[in-house]
């Protein structure tokens, strides 16, 4: 069967995994957490009763939580099921329809671009009979799980992650922005669920706990109000604006707004064009943008957003980006077939069109909705005088934010770099955002900075970094540029943890007196240890081998749960998803040496900071030191593994497995102890326990074999 709406199959050598006896065995084990063991049946066509005999061949224990996966978990379950299952076995998995997971790989954070823009061809699964080696192997397995996995299903819940005891805040009374992502917030569709699972209760009395007064959600228009030009793309906007109406409501009592990134106008499928052929702009192969130098297109977009505030009076405001990897306006992406309706209109015109259109149809319905131009991509399409004259024409009410440390330059390791987005161990402002500020500010313009003050993807799979050092040095900075609205995180870094206590601490005028009240209010007798400690993890992290592809491709997300391959892969690393072992995207421009040795010296220094920790009582700061250690060493382990796996170095590379070995069993502990670890809201659990235990198989089998190799 063709699949004309999703990825297309590549018939390409399959990733290796020879740590299990064959694909069959691995379907049952990665989807065992996941996946109750009747849907993985339904999906492979086979009795239940055959796959719950497999799963105890394996050792893996009764499933456990299982209900919650579905809906909270489902792009773990994807990339975990992407390498072994075709589509005619992935949807019944999913229990989807083609529709929805084109959908959902679109709409979900750019899903499809993550797992790597193509599917790896799988034949269908079916189980196959044993060999003597692969029973063996099996023994192993089962073995190795009863060992150190039988527990799997006892410890933390997963998505269990807020607490019920916190004491409430009076809402704040400044009209200063402190805005963020939901920690747990479904991505893609998440009014379609009831808002409870986005936005607990708990999170948003722990947000106010923490000085939070504004949440965001990714929205699309045409899912929110009619779409004039076919309906059909609407279909269900009636319950989604009732839920978003209740977000409202329920947040307000939080003493919290709601605020909606829109990336508009959506580009379209081909297909819509062969009705309105009159609206389509500049085209790529399967999408073409709504020209909106056609009156059609922004009346459109103008009557949607009065509607919908229309719909929902009391909304906090909107946030927009212009150009992403959605074609919003004809110069919004270089590719394609350009428009030849737009080609002599200048891009600030374009961009300063649909910014105006947002804010005064939301400000003619309720003039305290705000509306915030960000501009995540203006100085890469736009020239300084292109993005002057954009805010020429901005109303005085809309408030301009850039990232913090946009295009600020650095040196590490004696190389000179430059901070595109995502930075922590490089602290911000950049001169750029600074010069466009100033810009602002003289044009009567609001500013706002946006940062990162929880984890970015340098490190994105802790609730925090515990850095405390780094985050005073960038508030403050931003501090004395007048900065008054800050967005805290992207969808990563939402957890409500110290640091944001310590980011708001910063922006005080006596910050280091508001530093010390925050730490010891949080940790007592302990905190003067806590301060030494995250002063000697800040200095560790200045190491980091900061670069954007190791930032979007490298193993720190992942760490230990990140498979070690006895012979190459053959993969290409994919956008925060997979890091396979391409050591050559993992350290963007720094040589192998100097990357290996940046990780090196950051593991080695942050482990004096856990020294510095024995005697502490067991908590969020304690946990996560740890799980940074975990992740870093990791990183640093694989890299040199790769190397030597080069150089032909067995011994080194059994003395490294060995060693990711215990990592995987450490990040496993942490994780049976404390839910937040693995997750990052866009990817849901980007590792969950059952991976560290297939790396824990994978290490051991490794080592078989090299041994057996050597011998």
């Amino acid at each position: 069967m063709e699949y004309l709406l999703l990825p297309k199959i590549r018939k390409i050598n399959p990733l290796p995994l020879p740590h299990f006896p064959n694909r069959f065995y691995a379907v049952v084990f990665r989807l065992w957490e996941t996946v109750p063991a009747k849907q993985i049946a339904k999906a492979l066509g086979m009795d239940e009763e055959d796959i719950i005999k497999a799963s105890k061949e394996l050792g893996l224990p009764k499933q456990k939580n299982m209900e919650v996966w579905a809906e909270r978990g489902y792009i773990t379950t994807i990339r975990n099921a992407w390498h072994l299952l075709p589509y005619e076995q992935l949807l019944p998995l999913l229990d989807w329809n083609e529709e929805k997971l084109a959908r959902v790989l679109k709409e979900d954070d750019f899903l499809d671009i993550k797992l790597g823009e193509f599917k790896p061809y799988c034949a269908p699964v079916r189980p196959e009979p044993l060999d003597d080696n692969q029973k063996k192997q099996l023994d192993n397995i089962r073995q190795t799980m009863e060992e150190h996995f039988s527990g799997m299903f006892a410890g933390a819940k997963p998505f269990d992650f807020f607490k019920d005891d916190v004491v409430e805040k009076s809402s704040t009374k400044s009209d200063a922005l402190r805005m963020i992502f939901s920690y747990c917030g479904l991505y893609g569709d998440v009014l379609d669920r009831d808002i409870s699972v986005s936005f607990p209760d708990e999170l948003l009395k722990m947000y106010q706990a923490t000085g939070i007064n504004a949440i965001w959600l990714p929205a699309v228009l045409y899912q929110l109000v009619p779409f004039p030009f076919d309906e059909s793309y609407s279909d269900g906007w009636q319950m989604r604006q009732k839920r978003l109406k209740e977000l409202v409501k329920k947040s307000d009592k939080y003493g919290i707004k709601v605020y909606l990134y829109l990336n508009e106008p959506r580009c379209m499928p081909l297909s819509f064009f062969e009705k309105h052929p009159g609206l389509q702009g500049r085209t790529t192969d399967m999408y073409a943008a709504m020209c909106t130098s056609q009156p059609e297109v922004m009346q459109y977009l103008r009557y949607a957003v009065r509607t919908l505030c229309l719909a929902v009076p009391e909304i906090g405001g909107f946030f927009t980006i212009n150009c992403s990897e959605n074609l919003t306006h004809c110069k919004s992406r270089t590719e394609g077939v350009e428009c030849e309706t737009c080609r002599d209109v200048p891009v600030d015109r374009l961009v300063s069109d649909i910014i105006c259109a947002i804010s005064e149809e939301s400000e003619k319905v309720n003039p305290k909705i705000r509306t915030i131009a960000w501009t995540w991509s203006w100085t890469g399409f736009m020239s300084d005088e292109e993005i002057q004259s954009c805010i020429d024409r901005l109303p005085k009410s809309v408030i301009l934010m850039c990232k913090s440390e946009d295009k600020k330059k650095f040196i590490r390791a004696g190389f000179e770099k430059q901070v595109g987005d995502y930075s922590m161990s490089v602290p911000g402002p950049s001169e750029i955002s600074e010069k466009i500020w100033r810009y602002a500010k003289e044009k009567g313009l609001e500013i706002m900075a946006k940062v990162q003050v929880n984890v970015t993807w340098e490190c994105s799979t802790l609730p925090f970094l515990p850095v405390f050092d780094l985050v005073r040095e960038h508030m403050e900075n931003l501090r004395d540029t007048g900065i008054k609205h800050l967005m805290l995180g992207w969808t990563l870094g939402g957890y409500p943890s110290v640091n944001l206590k310590v980011a708001e601490a910063a922006m005080e005028k006596d910050s280091e007196k508001a530093y010390r009240r925050v730490i010891q209010e949080e940790y007592g007798e302990y905190a003067d240890t806590i301060r030494r400690a995250a002063k000697v993890f800040s200095d560790a992290f200045r190491e980091y081998p900061f670069g954007i592809d190791n930032l979007y491709f490298g193993p720190q997300n992942a760490g230990p749960s990140n498979l070690l391959y006895i012979t190459p892969s053959g993969f290409d690393a994919t956008m925060t998803c997979y890091a396979y072992d391409d050591l050559d995207k993992w350290r963007d421009t720094y040589p192998v040496e100097v990357y290996i040795d940046q990780l090196r010296k950051l593991s080695e220094e942050w482990e004096k900071g856990l020294n510095l920790l024995d005697g502490i009582p067991e908590c969020e700061f304690t946990l996560t030191a740890w799980g940074g250690y975990a992740l870093f060493y990791s990183s640093y382990l694989q890299a040199d593994f790769i190397v030597n796996r080069g150089a032909g170095n067995v011994s080194r590379m059994c003395e490294i497995a060995e060693k990711e070995k215990h990592l995987a069993l450490l990040m496993y502990d942490l994780m049976q102890k404390c839910s937040l670890f693995g997750y990052e809201a866009a990817n849901h659990y980007y590792f969950n326990k059952g991976m560290l235990a297939e790396k824990v198989i994978n290490c051991e089998y490794l080592n078989r074999e090299l041994v057996s190799d050597a011998e």
